[in-house]
């Protein structure tokens, strides 16, 4: 009975040694990719010709391949905010329904995933006809490089503002006043 317990204590103890073994190892033989980035579903923007099949507000879409896309260098009015259906509307007229080509520039995704980019519609620039006609403003985000269509949608604001178009309207009744 005392060799079959030794033999067996034996046994158990070659066991556990092997079980932890096992799991202490078992990514050496399973290869997966430790990147958590991985498991999270980021769109990966290409610039190209995409039907723009809904439009959320002023300055975001949403493209056929389902990726929203954020105009990069303005910022329309928010949902709680006024001239905010105005550029919506303006908006859709725009694109929704149409084919619009995307341009990217260096930064492709914000802080929320969607992608960054230039909307055109044949040869305008949707961004800048926006900003243009008082629904946006140019909007630079901090710390980042300056976008190449900066030059032009300054323009554009500098003409909105100047005719007291859109948003820029309400600056310009407060200032008569």
């Amino acid at each position: 009975m005392k060799k079959n317990f030794g033999k067996n204590l034996l046994i158990g103890f070659l066991g556990i040694i092997i079980f932890f073994f096992g799991f202490s190892f078992r990514n050496l033989f399973n290869k997966t990719d430790q990147n958590p980035t991985n498991n999270i579903l980021l769109p990966n923007p290409k610039e190209g010709i995409y039907k723009v099949t809904k439009v959320l507000d002023g300055d975001t879409i949403v493209l056929e391949t389902g990726e929203k896309l954020r105009y990069l260098g303005i910022d329309a009015p928010e949902w709680n905010d006024r001239w905010r259906e105005e550029a919506k509307k303006f908006n859709e007229e725009m694109v929704l329904g149409k084919k619009a080509r995307i341009e990217l520039d260096r930064v492709k995704l914000d802080k929320y995933g969607r992608i960054l980019g230039y909307v055109w519609i044949g040869d305008i620039l949707v961004n800048e006809a926006l900003v243009e006609r008082g629904y946006a403003k140019v909007n630079l985000i901090k710390g980042e490089a300056k976008p190449k269509h900066l030059d032009r949608l300054k323009k554009a604001e500098d003409w909105a503002r100047d005719h007291h178009d859109g948003v820029w309207f309400d600056e310009w009744t407060l200032l008569s006043i």
